[in-house]
């Protein structure tokens, strides 16, 4: 088997079984993974923020436009719109000791890896304290 795809911030990528795909590094991002077991199709986006400014052209970056746009390409590849499967990883709160007024980035959004794999549909998170746990 080749080694899993990176998935970049604002990035969205398809595939299909055997192929995995990783988000490193989430932090406050998340990755959200949506996946057909019956077709073995799927697909990764890595949202950085929560919501697109109007007339915003990259889509991939904010988790309204993006979610949607994962959802309609990876039924566009041939996934069943009745067994989908959405999973979620990250959204940590950081900068949580500093004593300064700024956004919970990670709350809206919802420090991990996130490692997909199309062929069982299973979604392995490793942690930055070396954790694993597979959902």
């Amino acid at each position: 088997m080749n080694e899993p795809r990176n998935v970049g911030i604002a990035e969205l990528v398809l595939c299909r079984a055997p192929e995995q795909l990783t988000c490193l590094g989430l932090g406050s991002c998340i990755a959200v993974i949506i996946y057909d077991p019956t077709t073995k199709i799927g697909g990764m986006l890595h949202v950085l923020l929560p919501k697109a400014p109007p007339n915003c052209k990259s889509q991939e970056k904010y988790a309204d436009t993006g979610i949607r746009r994962l959802y309609a390409k990876v039924l566009e590849k041939g996934a069943v719109k009745s067994t989908l499967i959405a999973k979620l990883v990250g959204g940590a709160q950081m900068f949580t000791s500093l004593n300064i007024a700024i956004a919970n980035i990670g709350k809206e959004n919802i420090m991990e890896t996130a490692l997909f794999d199309a062929a069982t549909g299973k979604v392995t998170v490793r942690t930055a304290f070396g954790q694993t746990r597979t959902m």
